[in-house]
C-alpha cells in the first residue's frame, strides 16, 4: 500500500513519513480511526515505507523486493493478527488458520469492516476474536530473528476483540518487544482495549474521510459522477466503505428510490402477497444493503416532512428524488411522522444487531401500513 493511494489525512501522512526519516519509530503504535476511516491503510502504508529499500522522499519506491513482498502481504516479517471465528472444526484458531482469505479480502478493499470479514465465512451470528493461542504463537515467532529485513512488523487488526488472556500474555512483549520489532494495531473503538496494554502505545489519531474525499475517489475508482457522489457521500457520514458499498449498489441508478418507491405502493395498498415477495427480495440481499436501504428511507421521509412543513431549503435532492417527494409529502404528517422515524430506526438497530431481518422488513412493513391508513382516514 502506498500512502498516495490513499485519499485525505495528508498532514497525518507527513508525520509518519518523517518519523521513519528521522529515526523516531516508536516500537508500539495504536491507529485510531472510525468505521471506514483509513486507519487500516495507513498503517499498511506504513509498515511498507519502514522496510522499502529505496524510499523516497514521500512514499515507498513500490518497485523493491520488500515492496513487491508487501504489496501482496506475503512478507516473511509482516506478522499479521486478527480476530478469528471458531469454525471448521478448528480446536484453537489463530491467523495463519485465514490469513490467505484475509490478505485477499484487505488487498480487494483495504477499508473492510469487521461484519464483512465474518460474512466472508457465511458464519451467521457468530462473533470472532483474539485468543490466548494467537499470542503463545506469537511470543515463539518474535523470538526467532528477523529473516530479511531491518524490521519486523506485528500488524494487529482491531486488537479490541482481544480477549483477557491474550492481552495479558502480550503485555510484556508489548512493553519491550525483541530489538527490531515493532507493533502497529488499528483500532476501531479503543474502549474496548485494557488500558494497560493502551499506556505502552503510541496513539495516533486518523480523521474520518471527509465529504470531498469520497466524491473525488468513487469519481475516481468507480467512475461514479460527481452529482451522484454527493450524494453518496452525504449518506456514508465520512465511512468510505460504506460508501462502496452503496455505490456498489447501483445508488445512481436510483434503485433505492425504485425499492421504496415499491414498497411504499405496496404498504398503500395493503396487499400482503405483494408485500411477501419483496420481503422475500429484500432478505436475499446483503445486511449492509438492507441497512443502506432504510437509511435511505429515512432520508426520503423526513424530506417528505420536511416539504410538508415548507421547509424547501432543508432539501437535498436529485431531480428525480424531489418529483417523487413532492407526491410523496401528503403521506407524512405530523400524526405519523414520529412512529415512522422511531420504526425505521429501530429496524437499522435491529439489522446491525443481526437480527431476523425477514422479520424486521415485515413487521416493519406492517407499521407502514398502519401509518399510511392514517394519512387516507385525514382525506377522507
Amino acid at each position: 500500500m502506498l500512502f498516495k493511494e490513499i485519499i485525505g489525512n495528508n498532514n497525518l501522512k507527513i508525520k509518519l513519513i518523517n518519523s521513519v526519516k528521522n529515526d523516531r519509530i516508536a516500537h508500539a503504535q495504536l491507529f485510531i480511526g472510525n468505521k471506514g476511516s483509513a486507519n487500516l491503510a495507513l498503517a499498511m502504508a506504513y509498515a511498507q515505507f519502514l522496510n522499502c529499500q529505496n524510499r523516497n522522499q514521500v512514499d515507498s519506491c513500490n518497485e523493491c523486493h520488500s515492496c513487491l513482498m508487501y504489496n501482496t502481504l506475503t512478507h516473511p516479517d509482516l506478522h499479521l493478527i486478527f480476530p478469528v471465528l471458531k469454525i471448521n472444526n478448528i480446536k484453537n484458531p489463530v491467523s495463519d488458520n485465514f490469513v490467505n482469505e484475509w490478505r485477499q479480502l484487505v488487498l480487494d478493499n483495504p477499508y473492510i469492516s469487521i461484519s464483512e470479514w465474518y460474512e466472508n465465512f457465511n458464519a451467521g451470528n457468530k462473533q470472532g476474536g483474539i485468543y490466548k493461542d494467537e499470542a503463545e504463537l506469537l511470543q515463539k515467532k518474535v523470538a526467532l530473528r528477523n529473516y530479511e529485513s531491518q524490521y519486523r512488523v506485528v500488524l494487529i487488526w482491531l486488537p479490541e476483540k482481544m480477549n483477557l488472556t491474550a492481552s495479558n500474555k502480550l503485555l510484556k512483549l508489548i512493553e519491550e518487544p525483541p530489538k527490531g520489532t515493532y507493533f502497529i494495531m488499528i483500532s476501531e473503538n479503543t474502549n474496548e482495549i485494557l488500558p494497560t496494554i493502551i499506556s505502552r502505545l503510541q496513539t495516533i489519531k486518523v480523521r474520518p474521510f471527509k465529504k470531498e474525499d469520497i466524491v473525488e475517489y468513487l469519481y475516481t475508482k468507480k467512475e461514479i459522477s460527481y452529482e451522484i457522489g454527493e450524494k453518496i457521500a452525504q449518506i456514508s457520514n465520512g465511512d468510505i466503505n460504506k460508501a462502496l458499498k452503496i455505490s456498489d449498489t447501483e445508488i445512481g441508478d436510483n434503485d433505492f428510490l425504485k425499492g421504496f418507491q415499491t414498497w411504499m405502493q405496496i404498504c398503500y395498498k395493503h396487499n400482503i402477497i405483494e408485500l411477501s415477495n419483496w420481503n422475500e427480495s429484500v432478505v436475499k440481499k446483503s445486511r449492509e444493503n438492507q441497512k443502506n436501504f432504510l437509511v435511505y428511507a429515512l432520508k426520503i421521509i423526513r424530506s417528505a416532512f420536511l416539504l410538508g412543513r415548507k421547509a424547501r431549503q432543508t432539501l437535498n435532492l436529485t431531480k428525480t428524488e424531489k418529483e417523487f417527494v413532492i407526491n410523496f409529502a401528503p403521506f407524512v404528517n405530523e400524526n405519523n411522522s414520529i412512529v415512522i422515524f422511531e420504526s425505521i430506526e429501530k429496524a437499522i438497530f435491529a439489522i446491525t444487531r443481526n437480527a431476523n431481518s425477514k422479520i424486521v422488513f415485515y413487521e416493519l412493513s406492517l407499521k407502514m401500513m398502519k401509518c399510511l391508513k392514517v394519512k387516507r382516514k385525514l382525506a377522507n
